[in-house]
């Protein structure tokens, strides 16, 4: 059975190497910008980390089993899980995700650890940079996380279809992401490995636990507010009144988003929920022509995919109008050729997904819906 190994990295690969130097402003360098993106390092710190990149790489490239597994944490758990049988060549179907902080440092290590894994034949490896994730602060953080949160409800159930086993590898990363990733890794991952932090290094495996996550009251209460908060709509203090705080991130302004936990569960929730009776979002009117349709549609995943897609359209409309929605690259918004309502205003339409289409006319501050369904829509708007 075929393996996807998502692996946590650091930055131990180059600190490693590092704090074996007799250079105390070598290592001081290293802390100072561990958190930096590229454009805020100065040349003369650029080039000594891309140096220090240079000399990890030769250092791996020769580097052989024993050595490997103490050049960092991240090679550590996958040789450890592996063992020796990595030099067999029978693992060329497993998928390896590594998940790194969005940091130069971090983007530097990622990229030589795939490099290597590629050298010991692994031939599908993917990198996953989310954007802001570092430990910079708090709230950089959590927008991170919550994209490791969304990748892993998105992808991971397409690969356990497809029959792989998924295994989340913790030994290496930042300590607070780890945390986080333990979590997650009981609802998505076969296994969790970690390693002892002794001279025998033995692996400790975790396997799945049964963690079931049932439906919560209050999502269906707050269905609507889920949907737009999903879709980055910062809510004030009465919207969110019943709703658990561990759900919810606050900004300094008292505005409220949906936390890792409350995103996850939402995420978990979503299709039974917007699969039922449609919703009246923020800004949308529904002719009875658009009613007919959507009670017409028997497939509920199909009518979450249209509930999903019009909580984004609401929060578009509600804030930028026709220019949010135009300027949305997968809405793609379109006006009809010679196509107007019997008020003379101009028809438009935008797109659920490949197949389907919503057509719509803008009336002020409301954006009222006239038919749902396929390309069939677009012959009678």
């Amino acid at each position: 059975m075929p393996e996807l190994i998502l692996s946590t990295v650091g930055t131990s690969l180059l600190t490693n190497y590092v704090n074996k130097q007799s250079d105390r402003e070598l290592k001081s360098l290293f802390i100072t910008t561990a958190n930096m993106v590229e454009k805020e390092l100065s040349p003369y710190q650029k080039d000594v980390i891309d140096r220090v990149v240079a000399e990890v790489a030769e250092v791996l490239e020769s580097a052989g089993f024993e050595e490997m597994r103490q050049l960092c944490a991240e090679l550590n758990g996958l040789l450890g899980y592996y063992g020796r049988d990595i030099y067999s060549g029978d693992f060329g179907r497993d998928h390896h995700v590594l998940v790194a902080t969005d940091t130069y440092q971090g983007h530097a290590a990622a990229r030589l650890l795939a490099e290597h894994l590629k050298r010991l034949g692994f031939n599908s490896v993917e990198l996953m940079v989310p954007p802001r994730l570092s430990t910079r602060d708090c709230s950089s953080f959590t927008l991170g996380i919550n994209e490791v949160v969304r990748w892993c409800e998105e992808t991971l159930p397409g690969y356990r279809q497809s029959r792989y086993r998924i295994i989340f590898n913790l030994v290496g990363g930042f300590k607070s992401l780890q945390g986080y990733m333990n979590t997650l890794g009981m609802f998505y991952a076969d296994e969790i490995i970690y390693i002892f932090e002794a001279p025998t290094a033995d692996l400790i495996r975790i396997p799945r636990l049964p963690v079931v996550m049932d439906e919560i009251p209050v999502l269906r209460e707050k269905a609507v507010l889920f949907a737009l908060m999903e879709n980055g709509y910062i809510a004030g203090k009465e919207e969110i009144r019943g709703i658990p705080e561990i759900y919810l991130e606050s900004d300094e302004q008292g505005g409220y988003t949906l936390s890792t936990w409350g995103l996850l569960i939402w995420k978990r929730n979503k299709q039974k929920i917007l699969g039922g009776e449609l919703l009246a979002f923020p800004s949308l009117a529904y002719e009875r022509s658009f009613e007919k349709d959507f009670q017409a549609i028997t497939d509920s995943a199909r009518r979450a995919d249209i509930q999903t897609t019009l909580a984004k359209v609401s929060l578009l409309y509600r804030e930028n109008g026709l220019a949010g929605l135009r300027r949305d690259g997968g809405l793609l918004y379109e006006d009809y050729q010679n196509e107007k309502d019997p008020a003379g205003k101009k028809i438009g339409h935008f797109r659920i997904n490949l197949q389907w289409r919503v057509s719509c006319v803008p009336d002020g501050g409301i954006l009222r819906l006239r038919h749902v369904g396929p390309h069939s829509v677009n012959d009678n708007p």
